[in-house]
């Protein structure tokens, strides 16, 4: 375990998902080293899923320069294998005061934005979100496909289900206390993240909500003009598992109500 010196001074794990993404990492990398430089705790962790390109070769090269872990697999798993090893490793490596920040590794999230996420949890939240929907949020060369997903995909989790102070329930930047994850974990055990693809960031969502956690969204800063490599994101797919998704949450809450499911 990591030391933590108190509430207020975490150690900041900072999660990347990676596949194939090997100009965006030698952007963000340099950034991360300028922010550690300035005396913000981050620890990288680079979760590389399968990638053919050098994204692992590179992520090595940093372990001399930034504290910084490589992990994943030869094969391509999909989001939800790499949130779920981000989780774990984090709840296994930190304590309960030190937060975790998952986050796109295309180039399209600002790392400056962490300390602001961190600030907010430092103050009492235990889930933080940069919104695409809160005033004030700067979404840049965004199609227009990709923001009518975004609008479809927050009218369809408000029709099934709600979680106070949330409107961007599909972003994939988000700010977590190590505390409720870990209380996360040991409730759903093995089944926290079992989404294989990019609905597993509404999934692991909606079970930490059943904790009744404080949540707060600030606004998104999101790049899309930066981002180096076309999207991997199929949308037709994704928005079919996100349906999915929601229809078994129905479900699941409504046996809970009826008494039928305790978790």
């Amino acid at each position: 375990m990591l030391p933590t010196e108190s509430r207020n001074d975490p150690v900041v794990f900072v999660g990347l998902p990676a596949h194939n993404e090997e100009i965006a990492i030698q952007r963000l990398f340099p950034i991360f080293e300028s922010i550690i430089t300035r005396g913000q705790r981050l620890h990288i962790i680079v979760y590389n899923d399968g990638s053919t390109d050098r994204t692992a070769e590179i992520a090595r090269e940093w372990t001399a320069k930034i504290p910084l872990i490589l992990l994943g697999t030869a094969r391509n798993q999909g989001l939800g294998a790499g949130l779920r090893a981000l989780v774990k490793y984090a709840v296994d490596k930190g304590s309960k005061y030190d937060v975790l920040v998952i986050m796109d590794c295309d180039d399209t999230h600002d790392p400056h934005q962490i300390e602001t996420m961190v600030e907010r949890i430092n103050q009492g939240c235990e889930i933080v979100i940069a919104s695409r929907f809160r005033s004030g949020a700067l979404t840049c060369g965004v199609p227009v496909m990709r923001r009518l997903t975004a609008l479809g995909a927050m009218a369809l989790c408000k029709s099934f289900t709600s979680v106070p102070g949330v409107l961007d329930y599909t972003s994939g930047y988000r700010a977590y206390r190590l505390g409720l994850l870990s209380a996360a974990s040991a409730r759903y055990g093995d089944d926290l993240i079992t989404d294989p693809g990019f609905a597993c960031m509404v999934e692991l969502l909606l079970k930490l909500s059943t904790l009744k956690p404080r949540v707060e969204e600030i606004p998104l800063l999101l790049r899309y003009d930066l981002k180096p490599t076309d999207s991997k994101m199929n949308v037709i797919s994704n928005i079919t598992g996100l349906l999915k998704l929601l229809i078994r949450w129905r479900f699941r809450e409504s046996r809970r109500r009826l008494g039928e499911d305790t978790v």
